[in-house]
């Protein structure tokens, strides 16, 4: 972790992660978020590295989401396991994108990222209903 502190309040925290648990509750898909600060070419290159290094790529139905914001470039990015994208419309994170950059432009960083969660949580559940005995995989934590 390069930061000397973590970039979020222990309430902001708190409530992505309550809004992680909340989407997770609709749908059998793992939602994590990623804050970074290191300097990149690609936000959408660096979530994939990001998404294998949290190992989201073991789910069972390959149906993880990485929420992955650069502070310090001020860049964003979604990256959704195979699974997702196999199912999912061509459009699917179109929504979910231009909820976060419209909310991030006012300086609502945290407003974006809990819709953005939360949105998901409801468009996913329409491709991976939550199934009886589902159990959560991924943590749920915000990682840097």
């Amino acid at each position: 972790m390069l930061f000397k502190r973590k970039p979020l309040s222990k309430p902001d925290e708190e409530r992505l992660i309550s809004a992680i648990q909340i989407a997770e509750k609709q749908t059998s898909g793992e939602i994590r978020v990623h804050f970074d600060t290191d300097k990149v070419d690609s936000a959408l290159d660096r979530a994939k590295l990001i998404f294998t290094k949290l190992k989201m790529h073991e789910t069972e139905l390959r149906n993880g989401i990485l929420f992955y914001v650069n502070l310090q470039q001020k860049q964003f990015a979604v990256w959704g396991d195979e699974g997702i994208n196999k199912n999912v419309p061509e459009n699917f994170w179109d929504n979910v994108k231009d909820t976060a950059i419209s909310n991030f432009k006012e300086g609502k960083t945290i407003d974006g990222l809990e819709k953005c969660i939360l949105m998901s949580g409801e468009q996913l559940k329409k491709y991976f209903p939550l199934a009886e005995g589902d159990k959560n995989e991924l943590k749920n934590d915000i990682s840097y």
